[in-house]
């Protein structure tokens, strides 16, 4: 935090105190130290497990946090990324070792703005989602965030 204060003259008209969102740092070991089956497709009785997301990751739910990983463009324009896979490996995004559905989250930058597309580890910022996101019967995804920035640390 810090305090600004608007001076004219020699008097103090307004003290403001600043305070930078603090981002609550989370490793994906965390997000997924656990099992999660989705439901057979082709099984029609079949359902997502119920209970089986730790209450460690629940409390997680909008919280601002910052995660590190690598992206998985799901929407690329020349001006950048809006939408995203992050996962903890570069292994998982491309070259085809299967993730878990608890081993990646579905990044949104907030509205209006684009990350720069990368293949390096990448520092994602915003209000983390925890639970089954559902679309036609079926798990989408456990993970999700909405993100404020998407940036690669200098010197990599």
């Amino acid at each position: 935090m810090r305090s600004v204060q608007l001076i004219v003259g020699t008097m103090v008209l307004a003290t403001a105190v600043l305070s930078a969102a603090v981002y609550q740092p989370v490793a994906f070991s965390a997000l997924s130290n656990y099992e999660y089956e989705l439901p057979d497709p082709l099984e029609p009785s079949s359902k997502a497990p119920t209970n089986v997301i730790p209450a460690s990751v629940k409390a997680l739910h909008g919280k601002m946090v910052s995660l590190e990983g690598f992206m998985l463009p799901l929407d690329l324009t020349p001006e950048g990324v809006s939408v995203f896979m992050l996962n903890a490996s570069l292994d998982l995004c491309y070259f085809g070792a299967p993730v878990r559905m608890n081993e990646w989250v579905l990044v949104k930058m907030k509205a209006g703005t684009r990350a720069k597309f990368t293949h390096l580890a990448t520092t994602v910022k915003g209000r983390f989602e925890v639970g089954e996101e559902m679309r036609n019967g079926r798990v989408t995804s456990l993970y999700r965030l909405v993100a404020d920035i998407a940036e690669v640390e200098d010197g990599r």
